[in-house]
């Protein structure tokens, strides 16, 4: 065993010195958090060494309690003796604990506001990476921090708040809701009892530095444009973990952030989507835990509906077939669509309608009674109405698809009947079967898709600028979903929705279209949908016309 020496002992301090000058500012950040710990090690540790080898202490000799295993722990009498020996397993020991006190440290209320000027810093130095490896293990913390939510700032705020309020103040709205007195408040309790209760608040830390800290942190986090650039770059999944802190701004920070996802085309979040087209029978799909972003958000829908993600996906793609947002996108839809099976996982708005998609049926599947915002849809075939141009040379207009705008109508149309028809496939006494009393947006998802659906048909229906055909397919399409649903109210509801298409009241030229449309589709399916021929017959009788009346097919 080689022994310790004095030179060799000051000689490891200096090299620690060293060692810590090179440290980055993240690692130096992290011994910082333990410098208590590793002082009450140290001191002793160094005091015992210094003991040992200055004096030629003799190390305690070994408990008689331990019998024979003694010969196994007593140092020899060799050179280089014994008390070098001990100061060497001394250091031994110290190192260990040293490294096991580094690896289990972890920053506490007092270290926030340092740990948030570190951040900003290394956020102001660009050294993005940096800061996120920094932050990312300590976001709850943060989190509950920002929110007074750790327990001894719980404990200092109702120590300080005890005893009865004003009814009109802060501390009274903050109190936890429902009926009362509660007494740990000591609200039932006279003011001059509750005194002394929160003169104790005096000996609990406050921590309102951390709590300062804490938010200023969140702020950072939340509202950096180059951070946030740096995030969906190299570290979407960071964005993820920010989105699941409950804390304010967090919903703007989602909005933000997958609006910059959706549109960058090489970004997470399409990689996520492509790769998540595999079903999950009978409605919706898998969301496997490598698709991070997708499976935090829809594995359980209530974060999607707390954060309304429809929102900044919606409204991206609205303004980017407005033509606000990209240039010559317009010209890519009105090209040639032969390449659209290759080339629709690379597109916005494919892969926002895919998004929507994914979120629905999820929502569906769990039983959210929530529409989840599926009428942006209709908004969506508005515009893709309003840019559509078959005049393009090289474009076949009698094809069944003449353009991507076109393809993406037929999709857009797709979507819009699976969700209505999803309505077969909910369990038996799901509250989403429940067939409202009107036609309105308050009603669950089978039903407002039937609703958007036939508002989506009416804007197609009445366009001049969609080719005939394309009309007549999309058309057709629609009709699909009541012949598709099995006649248990829901099919005459279908109907109706298509009808009124998403008005409150019959309109006689739309019923006029639907007629004209309806009596191009063959025999047979004419005959399968007698229900609705009906139905389309007794509203065109029953509408009122200023000129002429038509007659029923």
């Amino acid at each position: 065993m080689k022994h310790l020496t004095l030179d060799g002992f000051l000689t490891v301090l200096a090299l620690l010195a060293a060692l810590y000058a090179v440290l980055s500012p993240v690692q130096r950040i992290r011994l910082s958090m333990s410098w208590r710990s590793q002082l009450i090690l140290a001191v002793p540790a160094s005091i015992a060494i210094l003991a040992f080898e200055l004096f030629d202490l003799n190390p305690p000799a070994c408990p008689s309690t331990l019998g024979g295993m003694c010969r196994y722990l007593e140092l020899g009498a060799a050179d280089p003796g014994v008390p070098r020996k001990f100061a060497f397993l001394i250091a031994f020991a110290w190192l260990i604990g040293s490294v096991y006190i580094h690896r289990a440290a972890r920053p506490t209320l007092r270290s926030l506001p340092e740990l948030t000027q570190l951040a900003t810093s290394l956020v102001d130095e660009e050294q993005y990476d940096d800061a996120i490896r920094l932050v990312e293990p300590h976001l709850e913390l943060i989190a509950v921090a920002s929110r007074r939510r750790a327990k001894i700032q719980l404990a200092h705020d109702r120590l300080k708040d005890f005893g009865p309020v004003d009814p009109q103040s802060f501390a009274a709205f903050s109190r936890p809701r429902g009926p009362g007195p509660h007494p740990y408040r000591g609200e039932n309790l006279p003011d001059w009892a509750a005194r002394p209760v929160r003169a104790l608040a005096t000996f609990v830390p406050a921590h309102k530095r951390a709590k300062e800290a804490a938010s200023d942190m969140l702020q950072l986090l939340f509202h950096s444009n180059r951070l946030l650039d740096h995030i969906v770059d190299r570290r979407p999944h960071f964005g993820v973990a920010l989105a699941r802190l409950d804390v304010y701004g967090s919903t703007e920070f989602v909005e933000r952030y997958l609006t910059r996802l959706i549109a960058t085309p090489a970004s997470a979040l399409y990689q996520e989507l492509a790769g998540n087209e595999i079903s999950e029978s009978p409605i919706g799909y898998q969301l496997p835990e490598r698709n991070r972003l997708l499976h935090y958000l829809f594995s359980n829908p209530e974060n999607a509906e707390r954060l309304s993600v429809w929102k900044p996906i919606g409204d991206y793609v609205k303004r980017l077939l407005a033509g606000d947002e990209r240039q010559g996108y317009w010209s890519h839809l009105n090209g040639d669509p032969g390449w659209f099976e290759r080339e629709r996982t690379s597109d916005p708005v494919w892969s926002a309608m895919f998004f929507f998609d994914i979120m629905i049926t999820s929502a569906a599947r769990h039983g959210i009674e929530y529409h989840m915002w599926l009428y942006y849809l209709p908004r969506f075939a508005g515009l893709l109405e309003n840019g559509y141009d078959s005049d393009g040379s090289g474009i076949d207009k009698e094809a069944e698809f003449p353009t991507r705008a076109a393809r993406l109508l037929y999709e857009l149309f797709g979507f819009l009947t699976s969700w209505t028809t999803l309505y077969d496939r909910l369990p038996e006494g799901s509250k989403l079967r429940l067939m409202p009393d009107r036609h309105d947006r308050g009603s669950a998802i089978p039903h407002s898709a039937a609703i958007a659906l036939g508002e989506t048909l009416a804007i197609v229906m009445a366009s001049e600028r969609i080719d005939d055909g394309v009309i007549q397919t999309l058309h057709d399409v629609a009709l699909r979903a009541i012949r598709e649903i099995h006649d248990d109210g829901m099919r005459g509801y279908v109907t109706e929705a298509i009808l009124r298409g998403g008005e409150n009241k019959f309109s006689a030229p739309h019923l006029d279209r639907l007629a004209d449309r309806f009596i191009r589709i063959d025999a047979y399916d004419q005959h399968e949908m007698a229900s609705y021929a009906d139905a389309l017959n007794a509203r065109l009788a029953d509408t009122p016309r200023p000129r002429s009346q038509r007659a029923p097919f």
